[in-house]
């Protein structure tokens, strides 16, 4: 469809619906998540995804299907849930409250409390025509309405009070929105105020929540699912859908299909295997799922693949698991780094008295933050792989990013001397790695040194695909760097470790390193300049020996 002969407008970050349907943008249609709500009949929904994966636009949406104040609008002309006759009795029908977390961020309590206040008394001035009807309880007119400040009982209690005043006003219980409601949590974490943070949201979230008699249901979003004792205690009307659930997978983030149409639309059908190879590899219950800010930025700017989901904010909690890895997790993420798939038990609910304490829930935080793609394999064990090409670039700067930064320097100048045929270079940044920042306990054998250098290659994961162990001519190749650009060369590395004190043996194995490329052709399936790397390591000294082909 076209706006006068004009395409669309692409409507990366427009997270309101009711721009997007009059504002003439491209509308990728989940309109039934409107209609599963409706069926569904839980009271309270918490839908949990990365970010960025439209929660805030799917918000807007129920808000504009719902709520009273917006009937008679044409926006939901043609989406699909108008084939769903059982939703028309609640169209337009509810008053609405709702409530946005993003910016509730503080520096200790009291400025948290603060900005919560404000923004209740902001919900407030929406319903100002309550104040003065006589259909409205006079107390609780007097006591939300006419208070200058609000004490923290009654912020806690105005949610509840409000939703009491629009029943006895429209008589219908309205409907409670709730968005980023983690955000203040993530912020807090690892502060000194996070205790006073979680109890002020603890009592506010159970009073909104909790049995709220004056509410018809409410729908709660945010990036991860703290667990029931840490925030919506003794909330049992609580129905949870993460990203290993099956009843809306479809709903957040694209599908294939919805992606093979935006490029039809925009004019390139042919770059859907591209799209796909950058921003497809999520599993939300039985759906396979495309990132939606990457893909409809990747389009908006010309079908430029890159990392645009990286430049958007992080995850405090995952920075505070990654500065505190241990040996054995660093080695299973650098294997994750290289394609590998590893086996972990995933907890998709997050219990914050035990972030920083269990490792391995370091997994558990980044398959419900994106970072990682989790396929359950039974028993809450899953198979966890990292789902594209650009989030092998942004694992590998979150996982590099606790290195020393003179380390980092020497990654980046092991990857720049490779690319300048800088024999020297290679040797030294290589002795810089693994005398400063490697332990020995991770390096015991070939494949150590392996993972480890394969790892530092994905820093150039949009100039190159990066391969470990790959099948190549004939045999597996320790290393091939395929370029992906023609002003880069390809790079094949062959790693041989030696136990010897000999320094005569370094220089033998490097050629036989180097012998092994040549006899077995790793470099068949290559075209173009590629660079032959035999690579010996004698614990933390290196000999490089270099050959160029041109193919």
């Amino acid at each position: 469809m076209k706006e006068e002969g004009r395409l669309l407008a692409i409507p990366s970050g427009v997270d309101d619906f009711r721009k997007i349907r009059e504002g003439g943008y491209y509308f990728v249609d989940k309109s039934e998540l409107v209609s599963d709500i409706v069926n569904d009949r839980s009271e309270v929904f918490l839908f949990t995804r990365p970010r960025r994966f439209g929660k805030s636009l799917n918000l807007s949406m129920i808000d504009a299907f719902f709520n009273l104040e917006y009937k008679g609008n044409g926006w939901f002309d043609g989406l699909k849930v108008n084939s769903h006759p059982e939703v028309e009795e609640h169209r337009n029908a509810y008053p609405v409250i709702r409530l946005c977390m993003k910016d509730l961020v503080a520096d200790d309590v009291e400025g948290f409390n603060g900005r919560l206040k404000l923004m209740l008394k902001s919900v407030y001035r929406g319903f100002k025509y309550l104040r003065d009807s006589d259909l409205v309880d006079e107390d609780l007119r007097r006591e939300y309405f006419s208070a200058e400040d609000l004490s923290d009982m009654q912020m806690e209690r105005s949610v509840i009070a409000l939703c009491q005043m629009l029943e006895q006003y429209h008589g219908v219980k309205p409907i409670v929105l709730i968005d980023e409601y983690d955000n203040p949590i993530n912020n807090a974490f690892n502060r000194d105020f996070y205790a006073g943070v979680m109890g002020s949201l603890r009592r506010f979230y159970s009073l909104t929540l909790k049995g709220n008699q004056y509410m018809s249901f409410a729908v709660v979003t945010g990036v991860m699912q703290i667990a029931k004792e840490s925030i919506f205690s003794g909330l049992n009307n609580l129905a949870v859908d993460n990203i290993f659930s099956n009843n809306f997978d479809e709903r957040y983030g694209f599908t294939e299909p919805e992606v093979k149409d935006l490029c039809t639309y925009y004019g390139h059908p042919e770059k859907f295997e591209e799209a796909k190879e950058w921003y497809d590899g999520y599993r939300f219950g039985d759906a396979d799922i495309y990132n939606p800010w990457s893909l409809l930025m990747y389009i908006r700017n010309k079908f430029k693949p890159g990392t645009y989901w990286a430049s958007t904010s992080g995850n405090d909690i995952l920075e505070t698991f990654l500065d505190g890895l241990d040996d054995r997790t660093y080695g299973d993420l650098v294997a994750l780094g290289n394609g590998k798939t590893v086996f972990k038990q995933i907890y998709p609910s997050v219990s914050m008295r035990d972030v920083g304490r269990d490792l391995d829930a370091v997994y558990s935080i980044m398959a419900v933050a994106g970072y990682l793609n989790a396929v359950p394999e039974g028993d809450d064990i899953y198979s966890l792989s990292i789902p594209n090409r650009e989030m092998y670039k942004v694992f590998y700067e979150n996982v590099t990013r606790p290195l020393k930064m003179d380390v980092r320097i020497a990654m980046r100048k092991f990857l720049d001397s490779m690319e300048r045929k800088d024999v020297q270079g290679v040797e030294d940044a290589l002795f810089t790695l693994f005398a400063d920042s490697f332990p020995a306990t991770l390096l015991k054998d070939e494949g150590d040194y392996q993972l480890i250098l394969a790892t530092i290659a994905l820093g150039r994961g949009g100039r190159y695909d990066v391969g470990i162990e790959r099948e190549a001519g004939n045999g597996r190749a320790d290393i091939i760097m395929r370029r992906n650009d023609p002003r880069y060369p390809n790079i094949v590395v062959e790693l041989k470790k030696s136990r010897s004190d000999d320094p005569g043996d370094l220089e033998k194995m490097a050629e036989e390193g180097l012998r092994q490329i040549r006899t077995r052709e790793y470099y068949r399936s290559l075209k173009g300049k590629t660079y032959l790397y035999g690579v010996c390591l004698q614990n933390k000294k290196a000999k490089v020996l270099f050959e160029e082909l041109d193919l």
